[in-house]
């Protein structure tokens, strides 16, 4: 009964160390990605500077992209490219319904 217990016990425990593990990994990762990603860019994203990130501002980028731009400003993912990557980072920062 005691050796029950106790394997419960530790296998309790170990679930515990390799979940909180798995957790912190996951949101390190995760918080990485969100200042790779741009999140951090989104008023950078509103082109227009009308306080919302929306279709004039995916325009703009959008005419960018196709012109093969090398303007910094719509770098928004700061990869030194102004392309897809950087509409990614537009569409997260989209406001809807403004």
């Amino acid at each position: 009964m005691k050796s029950t217990i106790s394997t419960l016990i530790i296998g309790f425990v170990i679930v515990l160390i390799v979940g909180g593990g798995a957790y912190l990994l996951y949101n390190k990762f995760k918080a990485s990605a969100d200042v790779e990603g741009g999140v951090g860019n989104c008023e950078q994203a509103d082109f227009n500077k009308d306080s919302v990130v929306n279709s004039l501002d995916l325009n703009m980028l959008i005419s960018a992209v196709a012109s093969s731009s090398q303007n910094p400003k719509f770098d928004l993912n700061s990869d030194s490219k102004v392309d897809n990557g950087d509409m990614d980072v537009l569409m997260k920062c989209w406001s809807p319904n403004k």
